[in-house]
């Protein structure tokens, strides 16, 4: 068999392996398997939010699932271990399935929508992003789209930091795709400013401990001096003082002339005998 085809046959394989167990462990929060070749056969750790469905009662369930595995999908002697993952909330896998999950049993789109998104900002995402393509509310196919905080599109970080997550949902209407895109929150994009508080509180205490405390210290440190400073005058304002003579300044009478008269002819009557 040719290389490649070999290596197309395997990825289709582990295709129909993720739809089989995606279809299997719906409520268990199903986000995705890591598939080892081993000498003693083939390792499967399937990843999930919640191991008690997976495994069932006394391991029965997940016995039935290594035994489908064993005869629908060739695998030699396979070796199935549980996963559980910490946080849900920030697995992208995960909220794509919920969100299918809803929409499948009638919530409406933007409802939906916004409320995984609060479910993962909240949870300490730096980002999100939330796809549904289809028919959503008519028979033209459209898009809605749900962001919140930062994304990377593209680069290394798109790449490493990014978890992505696709799940569909089939109604009557058709079939609507929903895509989820997390942005990890523990990724360093190196914007962030930090304030070494405990650095910043010894230097306080440094400086506070340097000032003068007493009042002689005080004096001694210079903070009572007051110095008056005595500023020349230019020449202008010279000139304009050697000018002005005190014996040229008279006394100004805000009355008018005519009141004065009356004034000083009333004064002469009373003098008058």
């Amino acid at each position: 068999m040719p290389l490649a085809k070999h290596f197309i046959e395997q990825g289709i394989k582990l295709m129909q392996i993720n739809e089989y167990l995606r279809s299997e462990l719906v409520r268990a929060g199903f986000s995705g398997i890591d598939f080892q070749k081993t000498p003693l056969g083939v390792r499967i750790t399937l990843k999930t939010s919640r191991p008690g469905l997976v495994i069932g009662k006394g391991g029965k369930r997940i016995q039935e699932i290594t035994e489908t595995l064993e005869n629908k999908f060739n695998l030699e002697r396979p070796q199935i271990e549980v996963e559980e993952i910490e946080n849900p909330s920030l697995d992208a896998q995960i909220m794509a399935e919920r969100l299918a999950y809803s929409l499948d049993r009638g919530r409406h789109y933007r409802r939906a929508g916004y409320y995984i998104l609060r479910r993962i900002i909240d949870a300490g995402a730096k980002g999100v992003e939330i796809r549904i393509s289809g028919k959503v509310t008519s028979q033209r196919a459209r898009t809605q789209i749900f962001r919140s905080g930062t994304m990377k599109k593209s680069g290394y970080p798109a790449q490493i930091a990014v978890d992505k997550g696709v799940a569909q949902c089939i109604q009557k209407s058709g079939t609507l795709g929903i895509i989820v895109k997390i942005f990890n929150a523990d990724y360093d994009t190196g914007d962030e400013v930090k304030i070494k508080e405990e650095l910043l509180k010894k230097k306080q205490q440094e400086i506070e401990a340097k000032k003068p405390k007493t009042k002689a210290e005080k004096l001694r440190a210079g903070e009572y001096l007051v110095e008056e400073i005595e500023e020349e005058l230019s020449l202008e304002d010279q000139e304009l003082l050697d000018e002005v003579d005190e014996e040229d300044i008279s006394e100004v009478s805000i009355e008018s002339p005519e009141e004065n008269e009356d004034m000083e002819e009333e004064i002469k009557n009373k003098k008058k005998p």
